[in-house]
């Protein structure tokens, strides 16, 4: 089984404990109250000046994203909580992607590893992406085809600069991977496809954006422990 085959089954069959649904439930609280502080900060404000208001989940995830990394530079995985409470409906549905996708990111990017970081990337908006494509494909309920393109298609637009930090781009960066993972899942919903192994591929994700990856945090850990 590859690497993603095994985020795939994860993403589709995992039950989280309830200490981490109560922790992704926590999640979502925080990342409300900082996406309702930072709504009209100056990023939020300039997304919602070119793309309109938040009339899809795309653009949701997008403008809420970057409105709690606007408030709250801290916030983990913003991404994830982003694309999960753009796409949820119910709250326990919601906690239960959030704290897949937080899983998900937190595997990927202890499978980056340090030379990740080191090179320049934002591991929150890389991982993130991964994580919050998971949590997205999770709420959607897509089929194994389906999440494993919308995983590709998230893999493909990884990026992110570490070098942002502190910086408005950070929050455009955090909120553009939640965009993207929403957007990811809609279309492997719709059939578009992506490479086959995105994440450990021989041209994929971990070989590109890392010298020194390790699949095995992935192949081995994931949902083992429940780092979040």
């Amino acid at each position: 089984m590859t690497t993603t085959e095994r985020v795939v089954r994860f993403v589709r069959t995992a039950t989280p404990p309830e200490r981490v649904l109560k922790s992704a439930a926590d999640q979502l609280q925080c990342f409300r109250a900082a996406r309702d502080r930072g709504a009209r900060g100056p990023v939020p404000t300039a997304i919602v000046g070119l793309v309109g208001p938040a009339r899809n989940p795309l653009w949701t995830a997008w403008i809420s994203g970057s409105a709690a990394a606007t408030a709250d530079p801290e916030l983990a995985w913003v991404a994830v909580c982003a694309a999960a409470d753009a796409l949820g409906s119910d709250e326990q549905q919601t906690a239960t992607a959030t704290a897949i996708g937080y899983e998900v990111a937190d595997r990927v990017a202890e499978a980056l590893g340090p030379t990740h970081t080191t090179a320049g990337w934002s591991v929150r908006a890389t991982a993130g992406v991964i994580g919050a494509g998971a949590a997205a494909g999770r709420l959607m309920g897509l089929d194994a085809g389906q999440l494993r393109d919308a995983l590709g298609l998230c893999a493909t637009q990884a990026a992110g600069l570490a070098g942002a930090t502190g910086t408005d781009a950070d929050a455009l960066q955090l909120g553009k991977a939640a965009g993207n993972a929403v957007e990811a899942a809609l279309l492997g919903q719709c059939g578009v496809t992506s490479a086959a192994q995105p994440l450990e591929g021989r041209r994929g994700m971990f070989a590109l954006m890392s010298t020194a990856a390790d699949p095995a945090a992935v192949n081995e850990r994931l949902g083992t422990s429940w780092l979040s």
